[in-house]
């Protein structure tokens, strides 16, 4: 008997030190909210299982994952999505998956800041398991609030695209507005000398 509490004594240290890569991904996601939406002081740091990579001043920041079941860890990653009060949702268009199992971007509320998190589970053998990459935008995408056809990402094929080219929207061609003189001109009356 004593042996076994001695054993336990032992083992159990040691399990409780090893994290868990799905509340582990839950909170550096959560992490990666807070400073881009919060202003939180976060910085790229390392854990057993997860990786937050973010510098400051910039307006994304990238959670990557590494170990546990992808079904489990996307799970958890969207619970931390949707436990933000800007009540994140789908973008109403979609994404193909290019290089990744499935590449979802969800989007807040239109009356905040325009925010995305981009959601993407890779695909067996890998390497990394989900990255979730949080941006402030700048300005509202349109593919947010109307679907406009299955879009595709900009790098296609890359390895490990750093996380400004993944969030990186295809250019989009606007046309110019014409400049409106605020005086009207008027015809010409009468003969030209």
């Amino acid at each position: 008997m004593r042996a076994l509490v001695l054993t336990a004594l032992l083992v159990l240290p040691a399990a409780v030190a090893h994290a868990d890569p799905v509340e582990e991904a839950r909170s550096a996601t959560g992490a990666c909210f807070a400073a881009i939406l919060d202003g939180a002081p976060v910085e790229t740091i390392q854990g057993e299982d997860v990786a937050i990579y973010r510098k400051p001043g910039e307006r994304t920041c990238t959670v990557s994952v590494w170990a546990g079941e992808p079904v489990v860890i996307r799970e958890a990653v969207l619970v931390a999505v949707k436990r933000r009060a800007e009540a994140f949702s789908p973008a109403r268009t979609a994404w193909d998956p290019g290089q990744f199992a499935s590449r979802e971007v969800f989007c807040n509320l239109p009356s905040r800041r325009a925010v995305i998190a981009l959601i993407d589970t890779h695909k067996p053998g890998g390497g990394d398991i989900v990255t979730v990459t949080v941006a402030d935008i700048g300005k509202r995408d349109d593919r947010c609030d109307r679907d406009l056809g299955l879009q595709k990402a900009t790098t296609e094929g890359a390895a490990a695209p750093p996380p400004s080219e993944i969030i990186e929207l295809a250019p989009r061609t606007a046309k110019p507005k014409k400049k409106r003189d605020w005086i009207p001109s008027f015809p010409k009356i009468g003969k030209e000398s």
